[in-house]
């Protein structure tokens, strides 16, 4: 077994609060961090978070880990490589992610945390579960056991997953008396057409120095020529570990799933890459709890109720409840809980299941339009007295909260609120259409001419207003991801661009993609254009 001398990487680039400067062109504009990283895939060092934030990703405007808002856009938005290399990605609602933050509501890099990737076996349609590399996931369609599994990649529901497909997968483990393992509640399951490592993440066990192997759940991790970081751990049972293997190392031996481990990451008590310090916030499914004891389980994380308050009173904490906690790490990893709150499913500002701040990236209808990459469908919602008057379109600042369907990939608005330009929060995101020229690959940069039409929303009519729209400056770097597209074939690209303006008015990057490469781009479309895609296949779905 090897060791690696750096851990995970994280960097910390400057999170000034940019003015944002007005786009009257096309945009009201919208509210800040959350969407993206960058393109390119880097070695980096090593990091000490001040707070930590460790949970589920139930929204953007920031980012909202488990109804949190976190400002994320100056933070480097990465997933770790079998290589240990890392790779800058968009976040996605169920995303399990792990946010370094300076306890002012600003992050300074957000880790993306699949809890198991591989292909699919052993479907189990009576108990929406299925397996992965060895590993227990069940879908939950019941908002009041947790956030409802959100599905990508052209999955909707657990009937379109099949045997032998390649799947990533977010969640929350908890042991499951019934199958006598860990099993992970999924948060976010995303079908994938290829995979570079299968990755599995939970508690080590029966842990064999001599034959080199433990275990994870039901599958058995052969470590003898794995790299074990950081360079100081070791293993030991009853430690969290993320693993990676070769996408062609999992094999079954004796009807034992054996994956030979490539690298192995040792997650300290507050899951993150070095030393626990600081307040931290962790998300998820309650395991192994004890009220003589006062103590539980979360992500694999003791967590000590001693001298924690439990919100609301109302409700009783057990295995199982999905819950919030704030709390200080001690040195041997347990988490002193300071407030726990059971989550519930309701509209309360704090603990809404999924929220949308920014501009309108798109719309059929009224009723029907994307912000921030998520289609919400807004029939029957409360319209605040800040949208008097507004006419909804592309480009109109919303503030959406809203709750996750079963069996689609669209929310359900409860309250939409409008926001006029004089009080647009201080860094704001926006989705901008166009053409690439002058692109300039040293220093990073590219001209933006917007598509030269908008659309207006009056009731139920659709019409088209055109208006004239001046080119933008687009600066990209490592935090941009690129999807259809790269550096080197942006000139001449039809692209979206998502990102915020500085103060010289530049377009500053998070994501920048082909129209069609993203599922959101189907909701582009009238319902009337495409029955089995959208805003069509939603709607004729519904009746």
């Amino acid at each position: 077994m090897k060791t690696e001398t750096s851990s995970c990487p994280a960097k910390r680039p400057a999170a000034a609060a940019l003015t944002a400067i007005a786009l009257s062109l096309i945009l009201a504009a919208c509210g800040g961090g959350g969407g993206g990283g960058g393109g390119t895939t880097t070695s980096g060092t090593s990091t000490s978070a001040v707070q930590s934030a460790n949970g589920t990703v139930t929204g953007f405007g920031s980012v909202f880990v488990d109804g949190r808002e976190i400002e994320d856009a100056n933070a480097s938005v990465l997933s770790e490589n079998k290589d240990g290399s890392t790779t800058s990605v968009a976040l996605k609602l169920g995303q399990r992610v792990r946010v370094a933050h300076d306890g002012n509501g600003t992050a300074s890099s957000v880790s993306v945390d699949a809890a198991v990737i591989g292909a699919v076996s052993n479907l189990e349609a009576a108990t929406n579960s299925f397996k992965v590399a060895g590993q227990w996931v069940k879908v939950n369609t019941d908002s009041a056991s947790g956030p409802v599994t959100a599905f990508g990649g052209g999955y909707t529901a657990f009937a379109d997953i099949a045997a032998a497909d390649l799947v990533e997968v977010h969640g929350s483990a908890v042991f499951s008396a019934t199958r006598a393992a860990y099993e992970v509640q999924a948060t976010r399951i995303e079908k994938k057409s290829a995979i570079s490592a299968i990755r599995v993440m939970g508690k080590l066990a029966s842990l064999n120095a001599t034959a080199k192997t433990f275990a994870i759940n039901g599958l058995v991790v052969n470590f003898g020529t794995a790299t074990l970081v950081p360079a100081t751990a070791t293993l030991a049972n009853d430690e969290m570990v993320a693993v990676w293997g070769e996408a062609g190392s999992l094999t079954t031996v004796g009807g034992v799933p054996t994956l030979v481990a490539k690298r192995i990451r040792v997650m300290n008590g507050a899951l993150v890459d070095s030393v626990t310090s600081g307040i931290a916030q962790l998300g998820g499914l309650v395991s192994n709890y004890s009220a003589t004891a006062k103590t539980l389980e979360l992500q694999g994380v003791k967590v000590s109720l001693a001298s924690a308050t439990i919100t609301p009173v109302t409700r009783t904490l057990g295995n199982g409840s999905y819950v919030h906690i704030r709390g200080t790490f001690g040195t041997d990893g347990v988490l002193v809980a300071r407030e726990v709150q059971i989550r519930e499913q309701d509209t309360v500002d704090d603990t809404a299941r999924i929220k949308l701040n920014g501009a309108i990236a798109s719309l059929t209808d009224a009723n029907s339009f994307v912000v921030r990459g998520v289609p919400v469908d807004a029939t029957g919602a409360v319209r605040s007295s800040s949208c008097t008057g507004v006419t909804l379109a592309a480009g109109v600042y919303v503030k959406v909260v809203a709750t996750a369907q079963v069996g689609t990939d669209v929310v359900k608005a409860v309250s939409v609120a409008c926001v006029g330009a004089s009080v647009l929060p201080a860094i704001a995101m926006r989705e901008i259409q166009g053409t690439a020229s002058a692109v300039d690959l040293t220093a990073k940069k590219f001209t933006l001419t917007p598509s030269s039409s908008t659309t207006a929303i009056t009731g139920t009519a659709t019409t088209a207003a055109t208006t004239t729209v001046a080119p933008l400056s687009v600066l990209w770097s490592e935090q941009t991801s690129f999807s259809g597209v790269t550096s080197a074939t942006l000139s001449g690209a039809l692209v979206k661009v998502e990102g915020y303006l500085n103060t010289t008015g530049a377009l500053v990057a998070r994501e920048i993609r082909v129209p069609g490469s993203s599922e959101s781009d189907d909701y582009d479309r009238s319902p009337s254009d495409d029955v089995s895609k959208g805003w069509g296949k939603y709607r004729n779905g519904r009746k």
